[in-house]
């Protein structure tokens, strides 16, 4: 990802951090930019992706990270605007299946100031690539079917 150092904004910084905890496979630097009532929506509904609730979410990327072996997001540009960041990126990594995961998605994350002051991220609206997505998810079907 960019050097957050570029920018001033704190809600970059925030969409920084999010971004980073994923780099690191980090579920808890992931955890605690998060507001305690986030939500996580994925686009295009065709692909069948429920809304997640913070906890159904966090449970969903703790699975996701144990078939990483590596991953790295990089962005391509930012949008900052009151109470919404906008990140257009590409995330690409290996997984413990052998199978490259290449995904390019644009995030608006929703912004807001928490109880104690902090900003957290309240929403996540995911605009993905659903073609990459559909190939990398019917390949480790595949593979799961095989063993």
């Amino acid at each position: 990802m960019s050097n957050p150092e570029n920018y001033d904004s704190p809600q970059v910084k925030l969409m920084y951090e999010w971004g980073h905890g994923f780099n690191e496979r980090n579920l808890d630097l992931i955890a605690k930019v998060l507001h305690k009532d986030f939500r996580y929506t994925t686009y295009p509904q065709s692909l069948g992706r429920p809304e997640q609730t913070r906890e159904e979410w966090l449970e969903h990327i703790e699975g996701v990270m144990k078939l990483w072996t590596d991953h790295k997001s990089t962005i391509h540009s930012i949008i900052d605007t009151p109470g919404k960041v906008i990140v257009h990126f590409t995330a690409k990594g290996q997984t413990t299946l052998g199978v490259e995961m290449i995904r390019e998605s644009i995030n608006i994350g929703h912004i807001v100031t928490d109880e104690d002051g902090s900003l957290k991220i309240k929403q996540i609206e995911d605009f993905t690539d659903s073609k990459t997505y559909f190939d990398f998810v019917q390949a480790i079907a595949a593979i799961k079917a095989k063993k």
